[in-house]
This record gives structure tokens, C-alpha cells and sequence, in this order.
């Protein structure tokens, strides 16, 4: 199947609470360890909030993607920027550009709200090399490092 014929097919949608168990499904192949009830109570609190969306890929009739997206505020001299908070697509779908779909989604909605950055942060392990290259491929910039303490 080519790229194209993926893209006339693949619904994206603005994921619902009644999406909960298709998304924690979709969030456990990240390695989120999440709960349906708890997926529900994080759409919930998101659903009328202007600063997250979360999208969901539907194609054939089930749940192969995802994408979730947090607004962070422009501060001072710099620029509103969209964060992914989490990108999956299922494994049987990978490389038929339904990333790329959903990434495009993810710009469009970053510019609706006047940003003018999308931007992921990563882990650095082996075994999310291939993300790493995904985002890389799709235009992504590495800048820097990050520093966090457990409090």
C-alpha cells in the first residue's frame, strides 16, 4: 500500500472520553503505564481546555495512532510552542506515512493557535532510536540537553 492511498484512507479526529481504552492502548506500546479510568480523567480534564488536544488515527475501522499535544504559552521573548506529549502508531502500520499524517495534524493545529514551534522530547535509549530517527527525517532539530531532579 503506498503512502497515498493511506492518507485518503486514515481518519484523524479529535480523540473523545469515550476514546479512554483505544488510547491507553495505544500509550501502553510507548511504554505508559496508564489506565483506562485514568486516560478518562486526563481527556476529561483536557476536553475544554484550549491548550491540549489529543488526536486519534482511525483507519479501516480501528484505533492505529495517536497523537497528543500540550500548548505551552509564549513567555516573554519567546515564542508559543506545541509539545507532543505522545506519538504512536501501531507497529502493522508503521512506514505507510500515517506518522507523517499525524505530525501534519499536529502543525496545523500548532499554527491555528498562533505558534510558530513544534518540538518532543525523547529519550536517549536504543530502543527509541528509530523515533529519533523518525522525527529527524520529518524535519526535527536536536537542540541540547535536559536536566531534571526527582523531587
Amino acid at each position: 500500500m503506498t503512502t497515498n492511498v493511506l492518507e485518503r484512507t486514515a481518519n484523524l479526529r479529535t480523540a473523545t472520553c469515550g476514546d479512554a481504552a483505544v488510547l491507553t492502548g495505544l500509550m501502553r506500546k510507548l511504554s505508559y503505564p496508564t489506565t483506562p479510568s485514568v486516560m478518562r480523567e486526563q481527556l476529561e480534564t483536557r476536553e475544554n481546555n484550549p491548550n491540549y488536544r489529543t488526536y486519534l488515527a482511525e483507519w479501516e475501522g480501528r484505533a492505529v495512532g495517536m497523537i497528543a499535544l500540550r500548548l505551552i504559552p509564549a513567555r516573554g521573548s519567546e515564542d508559543s510552542m506545541v509539545q507532543i506529549a505522545g506519538l504512536v502508531v501501531s507497529e502493522e502500520c508503521r512506514g505507510l506515512g500515517l506518522g507523517k499524517q499525524l505530525l501534519g495534524r499536529a502543525e496545523a493545529w500548532g499554527a491555528e493557535c498562533g505558534s510558530g514551534l513544534l518540538c518532543v522530547t525523547s529519550i536517549n535509549r536504543e530502543e527509541r532510536l528509530p523515533a529519533h530517527e523518525f522525527y529527524m527525517h520529518a524535519g526535527f532539530k536536536k537542540y541540547g540537553c535536559r536536566f531534571m531532579k526527582a523531587l
